[in-house]
């Protein structure tokens, strides 16, 4: 099978090129001018330069491909110094000129990755693939936003697309929330906000990689699954798997929830005037004080999604790549 894969460059892609090629399948990775591609040159992989949001820069990229999966994305850590635009011109329009050059290929599967930051806060606990979507930030918005163009030409012009929606990935590799949140662990920096439980869904990355290949093979045109663990976690047990994982025993200083968003929403005002991105916002805190349950019921049944890893052990695993590493 002939894959072709934009955002390759990113957490998710080298293990997704890993474990193709290690299947026997080959792929052609999508890459930026000047991005860091040796961790896919060892997989030996084709490479092939273009920018999402210059469609002249795509023709002919899906030609010969039998699957293209589309993780290319501006991702949230990036919410302070991007504007809403700026999301909108790689997350929407970016996607709609990658749905554009497959059309034109004539490719037979689609998989569009898009998150449950499109999805918001929800009333229903478990939220599904039906619930309704209010996005917090623009970040998630903009995944929306694409989402719904994806949707529009799976009706229009028949797009063969199939929409996957990731909770939080996390392992070996990630340099975004889970290592954030291991630092601030072994600094004692790792609060305990408010009381309540603060469920916080996550998928290992090697998980995440086996739906969104399940989704390629086995989803049907036009449906959208959720991809998580089946159990969300309380966010203060997350902080002390972390502390366990690196032999830290602080105890965490308590901050009460209006307190946090005060100072959140104080760090807003403060940082940026500095000309500093903030280290938190209210948007972020008032995700965090939410529980964050989905229901994985529908990719189970229909594409045989079943995570086996452990978040309990991946967390471990990831922080002892974190040490190996020099991360941490």
């Amino acid at each position: 099978m002939k894959y072709l894969i934009t955002g390759a460059t990113g957490f998710i892609g080298p293990h997704l090129v890993k474990k193709l090629a290690s299947e026997g399948h080959s792929c052609r990775c999508l890459v930026r001018t000047g991005s860091n591609a040796e961790p896919l040159k060892a997989s030996g992989v084709e490479l092939v330069e273009g920018d999402i949001t210059r469609a002249e820069s795509l023709k002919g990229i899906a030609d010969g491909m039998d699957r293209v999966l589309h993780m290319a994305t501006l991702g949230h850590m990036s919410n302070f110094t991007v504007t809403e635009s700026m999301f909108d011109a790689i997350n929407v329009q970016g996607t709609q000129n990658v749905m554009a050059e497959a059309l034109r290929a004539g490719i037979r599967r689609v998989v569009h990755c898009s998150t449950v930051a499109a999805m918001g806060i929800c009333e229903e606990v478990p939220a599904t693939e039906e619930s309704f979507c209010n996005p917090h930030h623009p970040y998630g918005r903009s995944k929306l936003k694409a989402e719904q163009n994806v949707r529009g030409l799976i009706k229009e012009k028949h797009l063969p697309a199939v929409i996957i929606r990731f909770s939080m990935v996390y392992g070996p590799g990630d340099s975004r929330d889970i290592l954030k949140l291991t630092r601030m662990a072994q600094k004692g920096l790792f609060p305990k906000v408010g009381n309540r439980p603060k469920l916080t869904p996550l998928i290992h990355v090697n998980d995440a990689v086996q739906g969104l290949l399940l989704a390629a093979e086995k989803g049907a045109i036009g449906e959208t699954y959720l991809l998580t663990n089946p159990n969300s976690l309380p966010f203060d047990e997350i902080r002390k798997i972390l502390q366990t994982a690196l032999g830290v025993t602080r105890l965490p200083f308590y901050v009460p929830e209006w307190a946090a968003l005060c100072i959140a929403s104080l760090a807003e005002k403060i940082f940026p005037a500095i000309g500093k991105s903030p280290p938190v916002s209210r948007k972020n805190i008032e995700s965090t004080l939410a529980d964050r349950v989905f229901s994985i019921a529908k990719a189970r049944r229909q594409i045989g999604f079943n995570p086996q890893i452990d978040p309990v052990e991946g967390l471990k695993e990831t922080v002892a790549w974190y040490k190996q590493q020099g991360w941490v």
